[in-house]
């Protein structure tokens, strides 16, 4: 996924990569195929360009024109944003000035279309310098996301009946206690 998000970012139609040659993966997924070095004759893996019409990704902060500070370890975040059609970004904090830290990923107002604050937004990941990676929750969505019936009640009842974020993690707070005094 990452090759093909920096495909997508770069405007190139395809990513090029070592993985999955010598695997039974081409077999199954039409979308790896084969390529020639014109260089040096290896044989080599290309996927298909990413480019979603929307990326949602969460960082710390944005500034009120718009531009977004990301930091810690960041993934593909950056490279999500720049190969899709429209940018949403949560964030932790909207400020005046970002005062950016050296090395920090900032991507420019021009790249983001939407910016919404949303404290706690990462959840159950984490946000770097905000707060702690949900390990409980993380346990215990293994059972959740196990059989598509209990996923789809949990949807349901924590995603889909709930009008904004912060009933969504009311309901959840609400669960977890319940299952701590189980």
């Amino acid at each position: 996924m990452a090759a093909r998000y920096q495909a997508g970012a770069s405007g190139l139609p395809f990513a090029v990569m070592r993985g999955y040659v010598g695997s039974d993966l081409p077999k199954f997924n039409k979308k790896i195929q084969s390529i020639t070095c014109p260089f040096t004759g290896e044989v080599l893996a290309a996927t298909p360009a990413l480019n979603p019409d929307v990326t949602v990704i969460h960082a710390q902060k944005a500034d009120r024109k718009g531009n977004v500070l990301i930091y810690g370890i960041i993934g593909v975040q950056k490279e999500a944003a720049l190969a899709a059609k429209k940018v949403i970004v949560t964030v932790e904090e909207i400020v005046d000035s970002l005062n950016a830290p050296v090395n920090a990923c900032v991507l420019p107002a021009w790249v983001v279309s939407c910016v919404c604050h949303v404290p706690g937004g990462a959840h159950p990941s984490y946000a770097h310098g905000y707060y702690r990676r949900d390990n409980v929750f993380c346990k215990a969505w293994d059972g959740i996301s196990r059989e598509r019936e209990t996923f789809l009640a949990w949807m349901n009842r924590h995603v889909l009946s709930t009008p904004d974020f912060a009933e969504y993690r009311r309901s959840i707070e609400a669960d977890s206690k319940v299952s701590s005094h189980a």
